[in-house]
């Protein structure tokens, strides 16, 4: 998928399902050959830079590639990117092929996939569902071996402020982030989870928070997990209310205005730019 310098802003949910929407999930991969598995719908096309897109896939009873009982057997190199995802259903093992590591993983688990790590998925009966972003960039960056695995609710990393420079107000400061991926093979790739609220940085005492922000950092794809925010298009006029389970893409340089309803918020995210840090 080729970049755009649309500012579109792309909105979802974890529970979309739309009718004629989901379809099977069928890729070349270079490890395995022609592979079908799963169902997989699209959230969110394309971002501004590199090749972004980020949406649900899910497995189950008479779903591609899986068994009568809803179970599923993937083998996949992630041959088109990095892959950072959020478990929101079901549970699996899934081993490293190249040293036979294993992780069980289940609802809330972020596990990030680098690019052509190979690995072998057993998913339980009766379905899976995951949140995913794909990411690739024609600017190399840092080559990564190892699978990542973290968790939204058992986050162990230090929480530090979330603080960047948008370029008509200065150095901003609003809420926390817990860093799960530092970088991604190719670009800039960037995925934790962000929280505000009461105590927390730009926060008012009940933990509503109020900013403009125009994604300086790169496209923005978020999957909020607890809490409630307003998101509005200062472009457009267009006003979005979106609670857990919502997704929402926001495209680097499109001005908002978001507000976060209080009194605590938090949600998954990927900032993804094809460009290094100068």
């Amino acid at each position: 998928m080729t970049a755009t310098a649309s500012k579109t802003i792309y909105v979802g949910n974890r529970n979309l399902n739309p009718v004629g929407k989901w379809t099977p999930f069928e890729w070349e991969d270079p490890k395995h050959g022609q592979q079908a598995k799963g169902e997989v719908v699209v959230i969110r096309p394309e971002g501004t830079s590199g090749s972004l897109m980020s949406g649900l896939w899910r497995t189950g009873h008479e779903i591609a590639g899986c068994e009568a009982d809803g179970s599923c057997w993937v083998k996949y190199s992630a041959p088109v990117g990095d892959e950072t995802m959020v478990i929101l259903e079901g549970t699996a093992v899934i081993t490293e092929t190249a040293t036979g590591k294993k992780h069980r993983v289940g609802a809330g688990s972020i596990v990030a996939n680098p690019k052509h790590v190979d690995l072998y998925w057993e998913i339980d009966a009766p379905f899976l569902k995951k949140f995913w972003v794909m990411w690739d960039s024609p600017t190399p960056a840092t080559p990564e071996t190892d699978l990542i695995i973290g968790d939204v609710h058992d986050l162990k990393a230090q929480w530090t402020p979330f603080s960047w420079t948008e370029p008509e107000l200065g150095r901003q400061t609003y809420g926390e982030v817990n860093i799960v991926r530092p970088t991604g093979s190719t670009g800039t790739y960037t995925a934790g989870v962000w929280r505000m609220g009461a105590g927390m940085p730009g926060s008012a005492a009940d933990g509503t928070t109020t900013f403009r922000y125009t994604a300086p950092l790169g496209d923005h794809t978020l999957f909020l997990l607890e809490g409630g925010a307003q998101v509005s298009d200062d472009a457009t006029g267009d006003v979005y209310e979106l609670g857990a389970g919502d997704v929402i893409g926001l495209s680097a340089g499109a001005p908002v205005t978001w507000t976060s309803t209080g009194p605590y918020f938090k949600a998954f995210f990927v900032i993804s730019n094809a460009d290094l840090p100068a």
